[in-house]
């Protein structure tokens, strides 16, 4: 039996790591399935960031500079030695993101066999996404597989955005793997209405909300129950590019129902190592929200679940996905969009942008709503409103949506198909 070891750098917190979860429980009887989390650098995470951007074409920031480049060199080389004492040079590797990808050079040297998956970018390339992806191929070690979510994200090499060609033209092997979600997980399994009504209770959101929540591993700030209320949900993390300030600013001056309610739901920033933004993009909403005529901010609350409290959490976000009239993912960027797979998976109408692989999710008026610019304020608020308003009426149509949702879903992005695509991709770095 084979082994092969998933590497990235946070153990909790976003789609990557319950992917890397996923794979590791599965019951492949070719390959064992490890994992390895590289050691928090605060420092580091700060220059990871700034590339997380700039592959979202956002100028956030230059290019590592040498001291900066020869730091994370050191924490390739140190992580390179603390996982060579676990695994053997036999092994296969999965490298996750940006964080990892120098130890790429330092593993093939060793003679490890590789592949690094990208789970970041966008379709709009630009001339920062092409300068940084001219900076990341310094690491891009010889026969290394390059994965990718969707064929928009994979990188033209000679900047001509031609990305139609850009799989031919790669001179190491790609392939494409679609994210996906376990439906058997407390994050994704069925929920009773008790179940949702008690959960959200327990997490301030029930007829005695209060702040903090009655259970200590979530944070909430709410002001007033949901009782039976029309409820917009975004659950993302606490990045910029996710825009929750931009969904609380389209829902505060929009002429949505007066007893609509909107939940902006992301996990506690103090338990995402890597992420070194997300408190201030946190107080920032907050702030926001305080500032709010008391008549809107009443129906605005926040929630922060503790990641460390993993059954919690994944109950919480289950229960307010499954509470929601309509989920909005409201992203400026978005490699993929998991969370849109879940809402989907409950059959949520979900209105969203038209960014990065979220496209490759829904089709428009068939299984969700896309909006071509999320910036466009009153264009997601007019969608939004027009989702709620039908369906508090009952009229059916985003019913059906829902349900088409949740049967592509279970056709095409649950962790079977991506376990299945992961075991190819083991077998292309054996040579087999």
């Amino acid at each position: 039996m084979g082994v092969v070891w998933h590497v990235n750098s946070t153990a909790r917190g976003g789609g990557v790591a319950e992917i890397i979860g996923a794979l590791c429980q599965a019951d492949d009887p070719r390959y064992r399935t490890r994992r390895f989390v590289t050691s928090e650098d605060p420092a580091l995470f700060e220059v990871t960031k700034r590339i997380h951007h700039r592959l979202h074409g956002v100028p956030a920031g230059e290019l590592p500079d040498s001291a900066e480049h020869d730091a994370w060199c050191r924490y390739a080389r140190a992580n390179v030695k603390e996982f060579l004492t676990s695994a053997d040079p036999k092994d296969l590797v999965v490298l996750h993101d940006p964080q990892t990808l120098p130890m790429a050079p330092l593993l093939a040297e060793a003679g490890v066999r590789l592949a690094w998956r990208c789970h970041i970018g966008t379709a709009g390339q630009n001339a920062v996404t092409a300068a940084t992806w001219d900076y990341l191929r310094q690491f891009w070690s010889e026969g290394l597989v390059l994965v990718f979510s969707s064929p928009a994200l994979v990188p033209a090499l000679d900047h001509d955005h031609d990305l139609a060609l850009a799989l031919e033209k790669h001179d190491h092997p790609v392939r494409i793997i679609r994210p996906s979600i376990d439906p058997g997980t407390l994050k994704n399994r069925p929920l009773s209405d008790d179940e949702v009504s008690k959960t959200l209770t327990d997490a301030g959101l029930g007829t005695r909300p209060i702040s903090p929540a009655l259970d200590s591993s979530v944070v909430t700030v709410s002001e007033s129950d949901l009782g039976t209320d029309p409820v917009i949900v975004q659950v993302s993390r606490w990045d910029p590019l996710k825009d929750m300030a931009g969904v609380l600013e389209m829902f505060a001056s929009s002429d949505l129902p007066s007893r609509a309610h909107l939940v902006l739901c992301g996990p506690s920033p103090q338990s995402i190592s890597d992420d070194p933004e997300a408190a201030g993009v946190y107080a920032e909403v907050v702030r926001r929200r305080d500032r709010l005529v008391s008549a809107v901010r009443r129906r605005v609350h926040l929630v922060c679940p503790a990641l460390d409290d993993t059954r919690t959490n994944a109950l919480l976000v289950n229960a307010l996905q499954r509470r929601a009239t309509v989920v909005v993912q409201k992203s400026l960027e978005e490699g993929f969009g998991l969370t849109v797979t879940e809402a989907m998976w409950k059959a949520r109408p979900v209105v969203a942008a038209r960014v990065g692989g979220i496209p490759s999710q829904i089709e428009h008026g068939v299984t969700g709503l896309l909006l071509d610019d999320p910036r466009d304020l009153d264009g997601f608020a007019a969608a939004v409103g027009d989702v709620v308003g039908e369906v508090v009426a009952h009229s059916g149509q985003y019913a059906q949506m829902g349900r088409n949702a949740h049967e592509f879903v279970d056709r095409e992005m649950t962790s079977h198909r991506e376990i299945r695509e992961h075991t190819d991709l083991y077998r292309l770095l054996e040579g087999s």
